[in-house]
């Protein structure tokens, strides 16, 4: 998608560009100033709604406190009577006339009094597994009070939501084999009644201490607002824990009225915003109409140079960015011009070059076939050494050369040395011999070519100089260490100095070979890389390199 966003804008005409970038450009902080104004409207709107519904809660929740505190104590009155509890608590020994005096005498006149106090309780029911029932029909079995949905076994005071009703319950004092229970009925709306009057803009809703809904102001409004529950709104809910009950009072805060005084405020803010585009465009298009013509121009003078006149003259007296970019084309043309020329003379130099390595392939292809002749006709003159010391010379050259090759394998590299020394003892009447230990795991491990004769004609021409010395010995080893190829050279000769050694590898002594072994070693593997040394006089050298199995 982004692909092709890019291609199509590439394609769009420059000064087109041009006007869309600039239009962005200034479409961006006008956006912003639009989006930021509504932004902070609502924000203030948002603000005082909340204080507003902040008050309105503290007030209904003080209203309702002082309600249900005031129940409760009713409540607690009751309870607290001795004549009444003793009612519950007393043995009557079915003596009803004796029950009859006592409902007539103090409960009665009890419930009478506090029904008069207050015309929103509805009924007292007592809910009792003594000997009362059947006394009057407020007195009810326990049985039916564990039977209520609502009824989870509570002990002491509770109160209860049940639909449109709302209950009071309370445990009395009991004998231990006893349960007694009151039950108030009380009307719904002399707790909730102060809930109906909210502002508009507060949806309301009330959960027990187990956080079960148990009322809801109402269905609709309650669906606009964001989240039912604390923390589900962020900003916009707020909660009361009531002291007397457990209960908690959740407002939601509806952002709608915010909203739309924000929103008035915006449209004025996009009428601003839309004139300021029209300015801005026209603006815009004038300033680059001005500035594409320059753009043209150059356009023009580079198609000249496309359609291959190359003696177009580019240049520019302005000081600017085009006038320097005008006159950077105006030179790079002539340099173009200059480099055809060049070009032309090292085409010919690319055909004598190519000239010159066909004669060097055949150079060496010369070379192979004259060995040969001269191997033959020594062996047809029964001369063994001469065509061993020819088969021993072609072999040298062929891996010496390595088909131009800077790579070898282990084999090779080995195969090149033997073919070496074969020659080196024959030329020095066999007076030191060679032995080899060479892992064939690594024979086909390939590692930069013409590592170790450098190293192994520094041994016979420095470290066997003594012209009266037997037992001359080289050593040559190749194995794995790890993840690496050690290649290491060893002899019995002369030794070195530790400032010889410094020499043998800056090439300080006149010798090259091995300081440019060590040198390509580094270039090629990296500078923790290259020759180890180690050397005394008189016990001989031994020359090492670990190298990477690649």
């Amino acid at each position: 998608m982004i692909g092709w966003i890019k291609s199509k804008f590439n394609d769009i005409r420059f000064r087109n560009k041009l006007l869309l970038s600039h239009l962005v450009i200034a479409l961006i902080p006008i956006l912003l100033l639009g989006l930021l104004s509504f932004i902070q409207s609502y924000r203030i709107q948002m603000k005082e709604l909340r204080s507003e519904a902040e008050a309105s809660l503290e007030q209904v929740a003080s209203i309702m406190d002082y309600k249900i505190n005031r129940y409760n104590t009713l409540s607690e009155f009751m309870v607290l009577n001795r004549d009444l509890s003793q009612i519950f608590t007393k043995d009557y020994e079915e003596n009803y006339y004796l029950m009859y005096l006592d409902f007539r005498d103090i409960l009665e006149p009890l419930i009478s009094n506090i029904r008069l106090m207050d015309d929103d309780i509805e009924s007292i029911t007592f809910y009792t597994s003594g000997e009362l029932l059947g006394i009057r029909n407020n007195i009810l079995p326990i049985g039916d009070l564990k039977s209520k949905a609502w009824y989870d076994g509570f002990r002491g005071r509770r109160w209860i939501v049940d639909g449109e009703k709302l209950y009071l319950v309370q445990e009395l004092i009991s004998n231990p084999k006893d349960s007694n229970f009151m039950v108030i009925s009380i009307q719904h709306d002399s707790i909730f009644a102060d809930l109906d009057n909210l502002s508009e803009h507060v949806a309301v809703h009330i959960e027990d201490a187990k956080q079960h809904v148990i009322f809801q102001e109402n269905q609709e409004r309650a669906a606009m607002a964001a989240g039912s529950k604390v923390g589900e709104s962020g900003d916009l809910s707020l909660s009361r824990s009531l002291a007397n009950n457990g209960w908690t009072i959740h407002y939601n805060l509806l952002n709608t009225n915010a909203y739309a005084n924000a929103m008035s405020i915006f449209q004025i803010t996009l009428f601003v915003i839309i004139l300021s585009l029209m300015i801005t465009f026209l603006l815009i298009y004038v300033i680059s109409n001005n500035f594409t013509q320059r753009i043209i121009h150059i356009k023009n003078k580079v198609d000249k140079v496309e359609r291959n006149n190359l003696d177009v003259i580019i240049q520019s007296s302005s000081r600017d960015e085009f006038g320097e970019l005008t006159n950077g084309i105006g030179k790079m043309l002539n340099r173009i011009n200059s480099l055809i020329s060049q070009v032309y003379h090292a085409e010919i130099a690319k055909k004598e070059s190519e000239y010159n390595k066909l004669i060097s392939q055949i150079n060496p292809h010369f070379l192979y076939n004259t060995l040969s002749f001269i191997r033959w006709r020594a062996e047809k003159k029964a001369d063994m050494e001469t065509s061993y010391m020819v088969s021993a010379l072609a072999r040298f050259y062929r891996t010496t050369l390595n088909q131009g090759r800077h790579m070898a394998t282990i084999e090779a590299e080995v195969q090149h040395i033997k073919a070496y020394l074969d020659l080196q003892l024959i030329m020095n009447d066999g007076r030191f011999d060679v032995d080899y230990h060479i892992n064939d795991e690594v024979l086909h491990t390939e590692v930069i070519h013409f590592i170790l004769q450098p190293i192994v004609e520094n041994a016979i021409k420095h470290g066997f100089v003594e012209a009266n010395g037997t037992d001359y010995h080289i050593h040559i080893a190749v194995c794995r260490v790890g993840e690496d190829i050690k290649l290491t050279v060893r002899d019995n000769g002369v030794g070195m100095t530790s400032v010889q050694t410094i020499q043998l590898l800056t090439g300080e002594n006149g010798g090259c070979g091995v300081r440019n072994v060590n040198d390509r070693i580094q270039l090629y593997y990296g500078p923790d890389y290259g020759l180890v040394i180690h050397s005394e006089p008189g016990s001989g050298t031994e020359v090492s390199v670990v190298l990477p199995a690649l």
